[in-house]
């Protein structure tokens, strides 16, 4: 089974359109998407229904649930954003249609915070991280932190996890101590997605390996990178594999749009444009 694994998308739809587009070019089986669809952005009503009708299901990210409850731990840029993201699904004028305000409402609803590849308990799928679904960053420094991403590890039921929240596309492995267990005396490292050979085999070595996969951001890329991402898994082999895609898309188009927006910082638009 191929499945296109997209995350962090934040209402671009420039971006969004185009990995789609480069999704139905691939022998892709599904697409699952890791959260955090709305916020930043300046489509919010258009992302949601595009996830809405290709992906398989979204997971709750952080500023899907800001949008729907409250921002929680927010600067000010991105609360004023999420305010102003909640309005646009609230009904309003004329031209207002209460079956789609309550389509998109109810998606919203129902995302989960986790769930199981085929319920498989091999693949875990969170937006932020196995321990803390909703709010953990596991940033490539966290290497040099043994206890978090121990935490991180043994909150995985199997051998692979997939993640968003950080935007920056890449592997965490961990290898098993000598007592096979997961300990500070593990040895952890991150390869970044693009620095990757694609396909990457997710080869657990025996049984001692296990890995949290981050395919990086469609809509709001943080790696000085540009370019949208997102990773597509197979694991139809014996050893699963994970490909990196990136791809070029009118960033200046959705920078423009935001600047239109007064509740949107210039700074959501400008930071698009070079990948931070």
């Amino acid at each position: 089974m191929r499945t296109a694994i997209i995350s962090d998308i934040h209402a671009n739809l420039e971006a969004l359109e185009v990995v789609l587009a480069d999704i139905r070019m691939r022998r892709i089986d599904r697409i699952i998407c890791l959260g955090d669809v709305i916020g930043y952005g300046p489509d919010p009503c258009a992302c949601i229904d595009l996830i809405q009708e290709h992906c398989l299901f979204s997971l709750l990210g952080n500023h899907d649930f800001a949008c729907l409850l409250e921002p929680t731990n927010f600067n000010p840029i991105a609360a004023q954003g999420s305010y102003w993201t909640r309005a646009q699904f609230e009904p309003a004028g004329e031209d207002h249609d209460p079956a789609v305000t309550a389509r998109r409402q109810s998606f919203l609803h129902l995302m989960k915070t986790y769930a199981f590849l085929d319920d498989d308990r091999d693949y875990l799928l969170v937006h932020a991280s196995p321990k803390k679904p909703l709010s953990e960053y596991l940033f490539r420094d966290d290497v040099q932190k043994p206890s978090k991403l121990v935490s991180a590890f043994l909150s995985m039921p199997g051998a692979y996890a997939f993640v968003g929240h950080t935007h920056v596309p890449g592997v965490f492995s961990g290898e098993l101590d000598v007592s096979d267990r997961f300990s500070t005396d593990s040895l952890f490292d991150f390869e970044y997605g693009n620095e990757l050979p694609d396909p990457f085999p997710l080869d657990r070595q025996d049984g001692q390996m296990r890995f949290i996969i981050n395919p990086g951001s469609v809509g709001q890329p943080r790696d000085g990178d540009p370019r949208a991402s997102y990773a597509i898994l197979d694991n139809s082999g014996e050893t699963p594999t994970v490909e990196f895609l990136r791809l070029t898309y009118p960033a200046e188009v959705t920078a423009e749009k935001i600047r239109g927006i007064d509740q949107l910082a210039n700074r959501l638009g400008d930071r698009l444009l070079v990948g931070e």
